[in-house]
């Protein structure tokens, strides 16, 4: 029976080194953006004369910036579910534009699929 403990003890004593060495740091691993499947159109027009646009999704969030009418905007994301402001229904847009990010209410925003769309209705938008 000695001999068994001695057995065990001896693996012990031998594992027991190697378990303690250097810990190998964990790897960073960096994924591609992943696109937003909840937003059907990646751009938007504003259609408003004056679009605040805020550091969050929400009547008091502060004004980061004002975007003018026939802005194009890319969209990043929307809020999960719509809200009700001066009587129209919408989402909460996150969106980009002219170096700026932040959030619109999604009545203010006319939506196309493409950017050449976006700019094709910006452009009519302005002149007419």
């Amino acid at each position: 029976m000695w001999k068994k403990i001695a057995k065990i003890l001896l693996g012990v004593a031998l594992i027991f080194p190697l378990s303690c060495g250097k810990k190998v740091a964990p790897v960073k691993v960096e994924l591609p953006p992943t696109p937003v499947l909840t937003v059907k159109a990646n751009w938007g027009v504003v259609v408003s004369p004056y679009l605040r646009v805020r550091k969050k999704p929400s009547v008091d969030g502060e004004v980061v910036a004002h975007l003018r009418n026939a802005s194009i905007a890319e969209v990043l994301s929307r809020t999960a579910y719509p809200e009700t402001i001066e009587g129209k229904a919408d989402y909460w847009y996150e969106i980009s534009s002219e170096g700026v990010r932040g959030w619109v209410f999604g009545s203010y925003l006319r939506f196309f699929d493409t950017k050449a769309e976006a700019e094709k209705a910006a452009t009519s938008t302005q002149n007419g």
